[in-house]
């Protein structure tokens, strides 16, 4: 028996950032849970045999991230997906509402993932916190950034950069970067 879901939304900003480019991220969400979804004016239609509950979750808690004018992507999407499936998604109100700093720019820096929460709360309670993942996964940036925001509410008088004495025999990535920025500065 087909099922049907229907969603009433005010701003099309909103629905063009919930389908991506291409639809992209649509697909996604159809293709895991297999139902269509259609968007007719202000109202996206989630329709088909599969589990059109789960996906309508998915599509509630994008539109909760593009309501806070936050960029929807592929990544982003999966990761929604994920947590439905783990029961989990009342936990990402957790992850959007925690700005760690600011930049010069107004660009809020925050969490993307349950893990990366837990790895500031870390190193939020603790002196000495060692992040250990794989590459790209924001240990550094977020290191980074909470280093300056103890920096600038005065917690840390300066923030000092080291890296390997000894090439390990790939590229350092983000601390390297700023190193080499200081080392041109001066």
């Amino acid at each position: 028996m087909q099922k049907e879901s229907k969603i009433v939304i005010d701003n099309l900003d909103q629905i063009v950032n919930l389908f991506g480019k291409f639809d992209e991220n649509i697909k996604i969400i159809e293709q895991c849970f297999n139902v269509f979804i259609v968007n007719r004016d202000n109202e996206i239609k989630i329709t088909g045999l599969g589990q059109v509950d789960l996906a309508t979750k998915v599509v509630l808690k994008l539109l909760d991230i593009a309501k806070r004018n936050e960029i929807i992507t592929k990544q982003t999407v999966n990761y929604i997906i994920s947590l439905v499936l783990e029961d989990c998604e009342e936990k990402i109100e957790n992850i959007l509402d925690d700005v760690i700093i600011t930049t010069a720019k107004g660009k809020p820096v925050k969490c993307k993932t349950l893990g990366q929460k837990s790895y500031i709360e870390s190193i939020r309670k603790n002196e000495i916190v060692f992040g250990i993942g794989p590459a790209g996964t924001g240990k550094t940036y977020l290191a980074i950034a909470m280093a300056v925001k103890f920096l600038r509410d005065k917690k840390v008088s300066r923030i000092v950069l080291t890296r390997p004495a000894v090439e390990a025999g790939e590229r350092l990535g983000f601390c390297q970067a700023i190193y080499k920025k200081k080392l041109t500065l001066i």
